[in-house]
């Protein structure tokens, strides 16, 4: 029993020592009567990166709904990813709370960069459409 203890604890330490931590978040701008005001800590959130391709991670939405995200680099700082809106009295299905998106990370300095990316949701609205976001991400890579 000893021996797989010590041979389970060297494996996760082994995947932590490989992987990085990212700092996530995104810049929110909002209209309001006296003018524009810019926030980036709303959609703050920590990233896993499991290998060189996926990422996993929990941002915050607002104040008790958390995003659940999986990205995935394609080639030269382009990446996919699928975002799960998590609300806990929510009795929506899965694909109503699924969001779908493209990004391209540029590095700023050391471990800081700027993400632009375009979100979509898979479900369509009552029009049949289907509105995107474009956003403005900040990520840091600890």
């Amino acid at each position: 029993m000893k021996k797989v203890f010590l041979t389970m604890t060297m494996i996760f330490a082994t995947m932590i020592a490989s992987a990085q931590i990212s700092a996530l978040t995104t810049l929110n701008v909002e209209d309001e009567a006296d003018g524009k005001t810019y926030n980036v800590t709303d959609n703050i959130g920590v990233g896993y990166q499991i290998n060189e391709s996926l990422m996993v991670g929990v941002t915050r939405n607002g104040e008790e709904n958390y995003n659940f995200l999986g990205r995935y680099s394609l080639n030269n700082g382009i990446w996919a990813t699928c975002i799960y809106n998590y609300a806990p009295d929510s009795e929506d299905e899965l694909m109503d709370r699924l969001n779908v998106g493209v990004g391209y990370s540029i590095k700023v300095w050391r471990g800081l960069h700027v993400d632009p990316n375009y979100t979509m949701p898979l479900k369509e609205d009552e029009d049949g459409g289907r509105e995107g976001s474009f956003n403005i991400g900040f990520s840091y890579k600890l």
